[in-house]
């Protein structure tokens, strides 16, 4: 398995991500923009994002692990940021991008997580002087529930997993990646 110690998003990859995130800006709900600063804020937390899911683009891409990228329009929900398909299964991943030094833990908003279920989480860190992206770790849905992490600080319910509760990605290409089709 080839995994970068980070990936620096440039070329094709950068300009996909500022596409989207330009177009997306204005449809990007206010229940999910818990920072301040409006339209141009929304445009920059969607760009911030997409850099995660380029960086894990790229590393399915260099490990030649087929998989279907999310290609619903700009201005609806996406059902997964990637598809990945087994002989036995499909999983939905969402990658999930943190943003500051400060940031510990990955969120998944519990209304979310209910209405509209990803198998697999992907946890990344962005160094955005850079546009930098460290692939930290995974878990699934499951260890999602069974940790039953909820948090609350001001914006919504969010079920939280730290740094500790990660899986490596050896153990996510061990037990699924190397099984696509």
């Amino acid at each position: 398995m080839i995994i970068r110690n980070e990936y620096i998003i440039e070329g094709k990859l950068l300009q996909e991500a500022l596409i989207y995130a330009d177009l997306s800006g204005a449809y990007t709900s206010n229940r999910h923009d818990f920072h301040a600063g409006g339209l141009h804020n929304k445009k920059v937390k969607m760009f911030e994002g997409k850099l995660g899911e380029k960086a894990f683009k790229q590393f399915l891409l260099d490990n030649h692990i087929p998989f279907i990228e999310d290609h619903s329009s700009w201005d609806e929900r996406d059902e997964y940021d990637f598809l990945l398909t087994t002989i036995e299964s499909e999983y939905l991943l969402d990658v999930k991008t943190r943003t500051k030094p400060f940031h510990t833990r990955t969120l998944e908003m519990v209304e979310q997580a209910q209405s509209h279920p990803k198998d697999i989480f992907i946890s990344t860190r962005l160094h955005p002087e850079r546009n930098a992206i460290q692939l930290l770790g995974w878990y699934s849905y499951d260890d999602m529930i069974d940790t039953n992490r909820i948090e609350n600080n001001g914006y919504l319910n969010n079920y939280v997993m730290y740094d500790q509760d990660l899986r490596t990605l050896d153990e996510l290409y061990n037990f699924v990646l190397v099984h696509c089709i």
